[in-house]
């Protein structure tokens, strides 16, 4: 269904002599491609599309880092001022769109040349990036739209909004800090955005935000159009990476039947088929399909971010002991998750090692509750926790909390009491983190 990406190889879709090569963009060679035409607006809007077949020719590659140096040093050529200049106005589209903004930092792990992780970082977000992803964004509804223009087959990509039980948990929480969400109102990603931006306080703001997120329902592919809530889009489908994604070489294939943009095969080829678009079982099956390749973008998902959790692991393995700044990002009767600022990587705080003091679990706030202080372990809380267990082999951490001096807080002397009863301790295992084998996965070497 997808290529999957993992900090020391690629899996590809597609064999390799098609992904990183045929198909492969190549500075100073030819190749086949799939066109997408648009004509914008002076608002940033897209008045006219069409697609055609094309011979596209790399001239030169440029890094992201060093097409926004050129931009900011205004020393870029004339052909990356215009593409700048046409971003602004579809960035402006996109603001009146007012698409769900949230702050998602990806983690990214550099290795070095024998394979060991050299530097764990968040990738820094530059307009670089946001150009090639508001063009990339346009290209895909333009291709969702010629679609429906034929009444052909579409693989949309769908995000649908928060279901009520979602909002009604959502306005429980917001109620706990008082803050307002009135259910009867239209829900749209612009009132999320507002929520977020009326709170100016830090702490509170990344409480707010890690709750909205929790809120959104899980994107898919159907055939079925319920638009993109996220995007606030009424029609989208994928269409800009059909080398990495089985859903936009479905779009392609599409596109060439509804545009008859076939063309005939190569001669002596018996393995060629006639047909490159859509055929009558692809178009039965597409239900089916869809299915299966969102299941697909679900299990590469979990992989990578399993992969990464075990690279994390393993990077602060030797660092058991230190104290880190911390953000609360899951709440449950049995402790919370906190994850490490600028890191990433999460680790259980069980109840247990809170100290002598019971907490109860306030499952609105999300929120655990010291029953006699009253102190409070809050969703989206930073606060700074002892390393105490990174196990590279599953990815899991676990942390230990900290007096007001500084010091490891003394686990509950009852719970202890336990312990010795039960005999020599378990070893911490707070639940599957994908596969518990060699971070190292099968898979084509990165270039």
């Amino acid at each position: 269904g997808n290529s999957v990406y993992f900090p020391d190889r690629v899996v590809p879709m597609l064999p390799e002599i098609l992904s990183a090569d045929v198909c492969s963009l190549k500075q100073g060679e030819d190749r086949a491609a799939m066109a997408c035409h648009l004509t914008i607006s002076a608002e940033g809007k897209v008045t006219n599309f069409r697609f055609t077949r094309a011979m596209v020719r790399l001239a030169g590659n440029i890094a992201y880092e060093d097409a926004q140096a050129q931009i900011d040093d205004d020393t870029a050529p004339e052909h990356l001022q215009n593409l700048w200049a046409c971003w602004k106005l579809l960035a402006a589209a996109r603001h009146a769109r007012d698409p769900l903004e949230l702050e998602l930092p990806e983690r990214q792990v550099k290795l070095d040349d024998q394979g060991k992780i050299a530097e764990i970082a968040i990738r820094e977000r530059l307009d670089a990036h946001r150009v090639v992803e508001d063009f990339m964004i346009a290209a895909n509804v333009a291709a969702a739209r010629a679609l429906e223009a034929k009444t052909a087959p579409v693989v949309y990509r769908v995000h649908e909004p928060p279901s009520r039980e979602k909002l009604i948990a959502l306005r429980d929480y917001l109620d706990t800090l008082g803050r307002k969400l009135a259910l009867g109102q239209v829900i749209t990603p612009g009132l999320f955005n507002r929520m977020l931006k009326d709170v100016t306080e830090d702490a509170e703001r990344a409480q707010v935000m890690e709750a909205v997120l929790r809120s959104q329902t899980q994107a898919y592919y159907g055939p079925r159009n319920a638009g993109h809530f996220g995007l606030a889009l009424a029609s989208y489908a994928h269409f800009t990476s059909p080398i990495r994604r089985y859903a936009d070489l479905l779009v392609h294939r599409a596109l060439v039947d509804a545009y008859k943009l076939e063309q005939p095969k190569p001669p002596h080829n018996a393995n060629i088929p006639e047909r490159s678009g859509l055929s009558d079982r692809d178009r039965d099956d597409l239900s089916r399909v869809t299915d299966a390749i969102s299941a697909a973008e679900r299990r590469a998902m979990e992989a990578e971010r399993d992969t990464i959790d075990r690279y994390v692991a393993a990077w602060l393995a030797g660092r058991v002991g230190e104290t880190f700044e911390t953000r609360i990002t899951g709440v449950q009767r049995f402790g919370f998750f906190a994850t490490i600022v600028g890191l990433g990587g999460d680790g259980l705080v069980p109840i247990s090692t809170l100290g002598d003091e019971r907490f109860h679990h306030d499952e609105a706030a999300q929120a655990l509750v010291g029953e006699s202080s009253r102190k409070r372990y809050s969703l989206g809380d930073r606060l700074q926790l002892m390393l105490a267990e990174a196990n590279p082999l599953t990815g899991a951490l676990k942390f230990q909390p900290l007096d007001a001096d500084g010091q490891p807080i003394e686990p509950r002397g009852e719970r202890m009491h336990d312990r010795r009863k039960q005999g020599p301790k378990a070893k911490f295992r707070p639940g599957k983190r994908g596969r518990p084998g060699n971070i190292r996965h099968q898979g084509r070497k990165k270039r």
